[in-house]
C-alpha cells in the first residue's frame, strides 16, 4: 500500500461501485478500485481510469461512462452520504463496530476495545 502523491476525488468512483453492484460484480470491482488507487497510485475520479477498471472487471466501458455523465446514481450517494452523517460520520474509514464508531486510521488494538465493547 502506498499513499499516492494526490487526494483523489472519490465520489465517481462511488456511483462507478453502484453501477458494478447492479451488474453483480460488486466485489471484483471493489477489490480494483482499491488496488488501483493504493497499489498504482492511479486518480480513481477519473472517468478514463474508472471505464479501464470497468472493463478489467467485465462492465461495459461505455455504459458505465454514459451513466456517470447521466448521473445516474447521484441521488443514491447523496442517500447514504445524509445516511452516514445522521450516524455521526464525518470521515473516511468508518466502521461501527460493538455499537462504537470508529474513525480514520486507527491502531488494531482500537477495534480490539470496540469487538470487547470497552469504552474508549
Amino acid at each position: 500500500m502506498k499513499r499516492p502523491a494526490f487526494v483523489a476525488c472519490s465520489r465517481p468512483a462511488l456511483e462507478a461501485a453502484e453501477y458494478a453492484k447492479e451488474q453483480s460484480k460488486f466485489d471484483q470491482f471493489h477489490l480494483a478500485i482499491f488496488k488501483t488507487y493504493w497499489e498504482e497510485g492511479k486518480n480513481i475520479g477519473l472517468t478514463s481510469i474508472l471505464r479501464d477498471i470497468a472493463e478489467k472487471c467485465g462492465l461495459d466501458g461505455d455504459e458505465l461512462e454514459h451513466r456517470l455523465n447521466a448521473r445516474r446514481y447521484t441521488e443514491k450517494i447523496e442517500e447514504q452520504n445524509e445516511e452516514a452523517r445522521s450516524l455521526g460520520i464525518n470521515g473516511v474509514p468508518a466502521y461501527i463496530v460493538g455499537g462504537y464508531l470508529v474513525e480514520g486510521a486507527q491502531p488494531y488494538e482500537i477495534f480490539q476495545r470496540a469487538i470487547r465493547s470497552k469504552p474508549f
